[in-house]
């Protein structure tokens, strides 16, 4: 994402590089955050600032103009994600896909039927030849995204009922 902005840099960081003084600045207010306008801020990347700059009387900080990119982590739906299953409950299991969780609903793990297990808790079809448990890799869709505000606030459904998804080690075993 290409942003062009006035970015203030406060005198502490007037002894370093003005591209790496103004990157500081940037990452301070972008990373690990999430902006409807952008998505989630993962880095700032290629600062490029114009010879122009201001001073304001009274003010003793330096305004550069600066074009900049940042990088982001936009979830949208049909997507397909390497995932760790983070935890399991008896409704499904909680995927983590970058900084976001989704949540795979037990009748979207696959086309049979699972059940929870309780004393291991994980989540296992009913011959027990499938199953799946917190730290477990998975290949998950996504189906739909909602995320209002931050990455807490998301709200995002996955789906392994598909060809091709499914724990990892499901595709092991049919290998061996």
């Amino acid at each position: 994402m290409e942003v062009e902005d006035l970015v203030r840099v406060p005198p502490h960081l007037t002894k370093r590089e003005i591209p790496d003084a103004i990157r500081e600045v940037l990452l301070n207010r972008y990373k690990n955050q999430y902006y409807e306008k952008f998505g989630y801020v993962v880095d700032v990347v290629e600062v490029k600032p114009s010879s122009e700059n201001r001073v304001i009387l009274g003010d003793p900080n330096i305004y550069y103009k600066v074009k900049y990119k940042l990088l982001v982590f936009i979830p949208e739906p049909n997507e397909v994600f390497l995932g760790i299953v983070r935890d399991v409950v008896e409704y499904g299991a909680y995927v983590l896909i970058g900084p976001f969780e989704g949540l795979l609903h037990i009748s979207q793990i696959a086309k049979e039927k699972f059940y929870f297990n309780r004393e291991e808790r994980k989540l296992e079809n009913k011959d027990k030849s499938k199953s799946l448990a917190p730290g477990d890799k998975v290949y998950v869709k996504i189906s739909t995204v909602s995320i209002k505000g931050s990455v807490a606030d998301a709200k995002i459904s996955l789906t392994m009922r598909n060809e091709g998804l499914g724990a990892v080690s499901w595709y092991e075993e049919k290998k061996k």
